[in-house]
């Protein structure tokens, strides 16, 4: 894709219908059934492709009770990143979920006719007819099109649809038609996604964007364009809101995704960094907001899986927390993809905090404890540890591992390994010294994920991505650490002390032994359990039309 400031950029999601995969759905529920490698207890598309959660957010449902809607970035015609549809799921704890049908999808000649892509579904409160105030479950969401950027879109929920199935789009789309001239004679080569709120009785919205030759030394940088309405449908540009460095290493070319949130009294800006066509990883952004400008004083790696935990939305519990989903990519070949039947799902819902090093943290809700479904260990001491570990098998576990990292040897965890040993994927985590003063950088552990003995190479289950997986995380003030890893099948995620690693594995059926290696790490506890699954019933094909 080309980035220059005088030419517009190229579309990739410009894909004739004619050009389009078209799998048959009961074909590919089938395989996803089947497949020994989609995750068990993480959400997951019923069939076809899944990427960005959408719309996350909660509603009174059919007996008032709170649920938690997940949308999410769908093609149910093949696992592949065409056709974008917002997929829909709900739930009552963010752990066990429920399908529902397609709520929005294309429309031919529409301004997302190549797709309805990522966006958030806000509270509309609106005076009726009758003057009573009635509030709208109103999304916006990115319309792809033969425009040169993706357009802003509106649609609203039908009233008394409880379960939010039903979606009206607005007449008047896009409400936002192209990308400003953000500076005098350049082209906005990128603009897509939003995070909308309400603030003095106007509306806001950031989208995401990359401005040339806004960056160190005159490189693109990604940028969060800032819009204001009265009513959500017509918008002023106010310019950005924030503006990165271009640096391809750490912020990107392109901001994809943004959301503003606050915790406590703390701004905080989540960005997807993205360059030429490429995901790169998830960042959080701490800083201070005047208006519709933003401060950026520290900035840090949402996870150290790189895009394995990419393009995260957050939401606003009842209860006051803030608990965020990010995408899990797929690791597979375009082949791999097909004969599965899936690709891409749903990280496990992570609660977001502030912690006193005034970096951020995320556990995994309580919630996902509910979970577990029976104890398998729960062992103290070095001997005890490595007997218990040496016992376990399986490729769905809720693992934890404590103790005081107090020397300079790696604490060693093998998973998913072969009776023989030759097949693992390992981790390992050590002391470090720190590499700055403040932030990430002041952490004193080092977390790493090794992939490259995960399957046989040349194996039909060896995956495409095997480059190691490392970085900072916190460990207490004597070494204190909490190591969980939550597998599931080929979806893995780790927490050091709150700070996550995701990633994607390619491992082979039946290779589910565990090793441990306590190193340095004193007064260890190992706790195991298998878990259950996420689902009750899936939705089948044959249960809903196709547009």
């Amino acid at each position: 894709m080309t980035t220059a400031s005088t030419t517009a950029p190229a579309r990739p999601w410009l894909v004739s219908s004619e050009d389009r995969l078209e799998l048959a759905p009961a074909e590919q529920a089938g395989r996803a059934q089947a497949d020994p490698a989609r995750p068990r207890w993480h959400a997951t598309a019923p069939w076809g492709w899944m990427n960005d959660p959408n719309g996350l957010s909660v509603w009174p449902g059919p007996d008032g009770e709170a649920l938690v809607h997940l949308f999410y970035q769908h093609n149910p015609h093949a696992p592949v990143h065409e056709h974008i549809e917002w997929g829909h799921q709900y739930s009552a704890d963010l752990v066990h979920w429920h399908d529902l049908p397609t709520a929005v999808r294309p429309g031919v000649g529409d301004p997302d006719a190549y797709g309805c892509w990522s966006g958030v579904v806000v509270a509309d409160e609106r005076v009726a007819a009758d003057g009573t105030r009635i509030t709208v479950p109103t999304m916006v969401y990115s319309g792809a099109s033969e425009r040169a950027t993706q357009t802003a879109c509106l649609a609203t929920a039908v009233p008394g649809d409880p379960l939010l199935v039903r979606w009206v789009k607005h007449p008047g789309n896009p409400v936002i038609d192209a990308a400003p001239a953000s500076t005098a004679g350049l082209v906005v080569p990128e603009m897509r996604d939003h995070s909308v709120w309400r603030e003095d009785g106007r509306w806001y919205q950031v989208m995401g964007a990359g401005l040339p030759g806004a960056g160190s030394g005159g490189a693109q940088a990604g940028a969060a364009l800032c819009f204001s309405s009265k009513d959500l449908r017509d918008w002023s540009y106010e310019g950005p809101l924030a503006v990165g460095d271009g640096d391809v290493s750490a912020t990107g070319t392109v901001w994809e995704c943004p959301e503003l949130v606050r915790l406590g009294e703390t701004d905080i800006l989540f960005v997807s960094a993205w360059h030429a066509s490429r995901t790169l990883r998830s960042m959080w952004m701490r800083g201070r907001r005047t208006g519709t400008r933003m401060r950026i004083d520290a900035v840090g790696r949402c996870d150290l899986g790189e895009n394995y935990f990419y393009a995260p939305q957050s939401v606003l519990l009842p209860d006051g927390r803030r608990v965020a989903i990010g995408w899990m990519q797929p690791n597979a070949t375009h082949a791999q993809r097909l004969a599965a039947g899936w690709a891409g799902s749903m990280s496990v819902p992570r609660e977001i905090t502030l912690a006193p090093d005034a970096t951020l943290r995320f556990h995994p809700i309580a919630e996902v404890d509910s979970l577990r479904a029976r104890a398998l260990a729960d062992a103290a001491g070095a001997r005890e540890v490595a007997a218990a570990a040496a016992d376990l098998h399986g490729d769905s576990l809720d693992l934890v591992l404590t103790g005081r990292l107090c020397g300079t040897q790696e604490v060693s965890v093998d998973l998913a390994a072969s009776s023989d040993g030759a097949r693992r994927t390992r981790l390992l985590l050590s002391r470090r010294v720190p590499s700055g003063r403040t932030g990430q950088d002041a952490w004193t552990g080092w977390l790493r994920l090794d992939r490259s003995a995960s399957a046989t190479p040349g194996s039909p289950w060896e995956a495409p991505d095997r480059r190691e997986l490392a970085g900072p995380v916190p460990l207490g003030p004597n070494g204190e650490v909490e190591l969980r890893i939550l597998l599931d099948r080929s979806s893995l995620e780790v927490f050091v002390n709150g700070q996550p690693l995701s990633a994607r594995l390619g491992t082979e059926p039946g290779d589910g032994g565990l090793r441990v290696v306590l190193g340095s790490l004193t007064d260890a506890r190992l706790q195991a359990w298998t878990m259950s699954d996420a689902y009750s019933k899936r939705l089948t094909p044959s249960s809903i039309e196709f547009g």
